[in-house]
């Protein structure tokens, strides 16, 4: 199965759970973004996530990614504080992943990347279950990531 065709696997998957979706391409690669919903304790909360493959020389294979914007538009001021924040945010609390400032768009990102293994089954399998793990840790982690983003402010 080429990348292309486990992403439109992935869409669909997506589109079932009622998430809205786009299979695009950036700069030549294939980029699945999702609207993940009902992120946070009052599961009132949304985050863009943009799903794509990157490959990983060393192995000599390559890694599906997830990316998600959590907060946009932080303060200038407040980057770098924010950023230490997360970072002792990270050690303390999230288990899959990492949240990060990226600092040229000022906003609050999460990532994981994960090497997919077996037969095209068991990496759509292994996909599936990435996306849900990391959405449950993002929306586990959503209310104090977006306080972190207003204290940046």
């Amino acid at each position: 199965m080429t990348q292309t065709e486990l992403l439109e696997k992935l869409q669909d998957y997506l589109k079932k759970a009622r998430l809205d979706t786009l299979l695009t391409e950036v700069r030549g690669v294939p980029v699945l973004k999702v609207t993940l919903t009902g992120l946070g304790d009052t599961k009132e909360g949304s985050a863009i996530a943009e799903v794509n493959f990157i490959d990983f020389e060393e192995l000599g294979v390559p890694a599906l990614q997830v990316f998600t914007t959590v907060a946009l538009n932080l303060s200038k001021d407040n980057l770098g504080p924010c950023g230490r924040e997360l970072n002792d945010y990270n050690l303390r609390h999230v288990v899959i992943g990492t949240f990060q400032v990226y600092e040229p768009y000022r906003q609050i990102y999460h990532r994981y990347c994960q090497v997919l293994v077996g037969d095209d089954c068991e990496q759509e399998e292994q996909a599936k279950a990435m996306l849900e793990v990391v959405t449950t840790q993002i929306s586990a982690c959503y209310d104090d990531i977006l306080a972190y983003a207003e204290d940046a402010e």
